[in-house]
């Protein structure tokens, strides 16, 4: 197993697909990893794709790989790229990874051009209690809203998502937010058999998840959320595409 995300390119073509990738299309992915899915769009696509990770030894990993990728380091939500730049973007497995969702899907909304569509694919929560995810929503609105502090400025900040339940996402409140934000949800496909699949060959091929990872990451990378995300019944997959609208 080489490729860190459920469904394999099965899911990959079917992000492409739904999103509308073409040849000469700027093309993010915001999580890239070791460049594996940027190097499959390029080629199989014809995209100019571009990638960002905030884990440095993945990214030196993909430009290992592939000199010639367009790949950055980034720290938190800040994407540093011209507004109305990507003609698509892509996220798999990496968007319940990171801080401050709210803040992130503003700065995708800035990056991508009218008509442009993003694809998520990540973990959901199967019938998540509801008591305890408007308590988990209520704890982490209370934190976000309160105003800045110095400490938050700190690596080991607290940024709990409103939209996060035991690290699986609210699928719900996942897209209220997104239409918050302004985009379309044109697509949300539960693709749960595949990450089932996922975890079945991690676990025949090295005995376990932690295994897995273990082997397949290269040294001082962050560990996966599938690490942290304990396999049940209750923890699902999903493929959604989201739409800027035009003017």
């Amino acid at each position: 197993m080489s490729i860190f995300h459920p469904g394999d390119r099965t899911l990959t073509d079917l992000a492409a697909s739904l999103a509308g990738f073409k040849a000469g299309d700027r093309v993010l992915d915001l999580g890239c990893g070791d460049g594996d899915t940027l190097r499959y769009l390029r080629e199989t696509y014809g995209v100019e794709p571009y990638g960002c990770d905030t884990d440095r030894a993945m990214v030196a990993r993909a430009l290992e790989k592939d000199p010639s990728l367009n790949v950055r380091h980034t720290e938190g939500i800040e994407l540093d790229y011209a507004s109305n730049f990507f003609d698509g973007a892509i996220m798999e497995c990496s968007f319940s990874l990171m801080r401050r969702h709210d803040e992130l899907l503003h700065e995708l909304y800035c990056v991508l051009k009218p008509g442009a569509r993003l694809a998520i694919g990540d973990l959901y929560c199967i019938n998540p209690d509801p008591i305890r995810a408007a308590q988990a929503y209520i704890g982490a609105r209370a934190i976000l809203n309160r105003p800045r502090q110095e400490k938050d400025c700190e690596d080991s900040a607290q940024y709990p998502s409103p939209y996060i339940l035991d690290g699986a996402f609210l699928q719900d409140k996942l897209i209220k937010a997104v239409q918050d934000v302004g985009f379309e949800l044109t697509a949300f496909k539960d693709q749960t058999p595949a990450l089932r699949d996922f975890y079945a060959q991690a676990l025949m091929d090295y005995g376990s998840l932690e295994a897995f990872w273990a082997a397949e990451l290269p040294a001082g990378s962050e560990p996966c959320n599938f690490c942290r995300v304990k396999p049940t019944k209750d923890v699902g997959y999903f493929l959604m595409v989201l739409e800027k609208k035009k003017a």
